[in-house]
């Protein structure tokens, strides 16, 4: 490793490395000679030199009426930084603590309107898992309809995402015909939309769970939930209510 990587590995940027190496090759020196040595232009030169001050890299002396600068002794900065990874190593086990207290809490994302409904197709297609989908086609907002049949499914066989299907009610939209396709990576069961009604379309994948409620008579809304906790739950009552249905359609 160069010597101005281990400066800037201590907290030093790329310039305030060059400027201290040139400052300790020059001994004393005047800002104008100190920024030609280092190749860094003189205005951020006096921008950068209060930070090389406060951490005891630089000082400056005036002889006469000339403003000099010269290089300090790094040890008292190396000790400095040690002091404060020594407190960081000491706190570890409260910064883990919060770490996985932050790891259990579902974290929500909203959406409105048809743009705001399409990135949580457009998060399924991201993620490339496999999807489980209750669903019903019956009150489907025209603009959602379309931008399924046109863009989602064909991506989503694209990118090899296969999908399950709990249907409730009919399987055909203005778009869409939900059936049982190997070509399109579908399966699919039907549910009795009197006993089992599903107002609105929910996608579990991966760590994820999204809902988006698109009626044809009001303005969409949707949100992911990302929580491995929650997904595996809806995950579990999927596949009992799948296995508990007849055969796929």
């Amino acid at each position: 490793m160069h010597i101005e990587e281990t400066l800037e590995n201590l907290g030093l940027s790329k310039a305030e490395s060059a400027i201290y190496l040139s400052a300790l090759e020059l001994g004393r020196s005047l800002p104008k000679h100190l920024a030609d040595k280092s190749g860094v232009k003189r205005p951020t030169l006096y921008k950068l030199l209060p930070n090389l001050f406060s951490k005891g890299l630089l000082s400056e002396t005036m002889i006469g009426k000339r403003r000099f600068l010269v290089a300090e002794d790094p040890e008292s900065y190396v000790e400095k930084k040690a002091a404060e990874l020594e407190l960081i190593q000491k706190r570890l086990p409260e910064l883990r603590m919060l770490l996985a207290t932050a790891s259990v809490k579902p974290k929500i994302v909203f959406y409105e309107g048809v743009e705001g409904v399409k990135k949580i197709y457009l998060d399924n297609l991201h993620q490339r898992k496999p999807t489980l989908n209750f669903v019903g086609l019956e009150n489907i907002h025209p603009a959602i309809d379309e931008y399924a049949s046109n863009y989602y499914i064909p991506r989503r066989i694209k990118y090899g995402i296969a999908i399950d299907i709990l249907l409730s009610g009919v399987a055909r939209s203005a778009e869409m015909n939900l059936k049982t396709d190997p070509a399109f990576l579908r399966r699919v069961k039907t549910l009795d939309s009197k006993k089992f009604p599903l107002p609105l379309d929910c996608y579990i994948y991966g760590d994820n769970a999204s809902f988006a409620l698109w009626r044809k008579d009001s303005e969409p809304i949707g949100l992911i939930i990302r929580s491995k906790e929650i997904a595996a739950t809806m995950r579990s009552l999927f596949y009992f209510i799948w296995e508990s249905t007849g055969e796929e359609k």
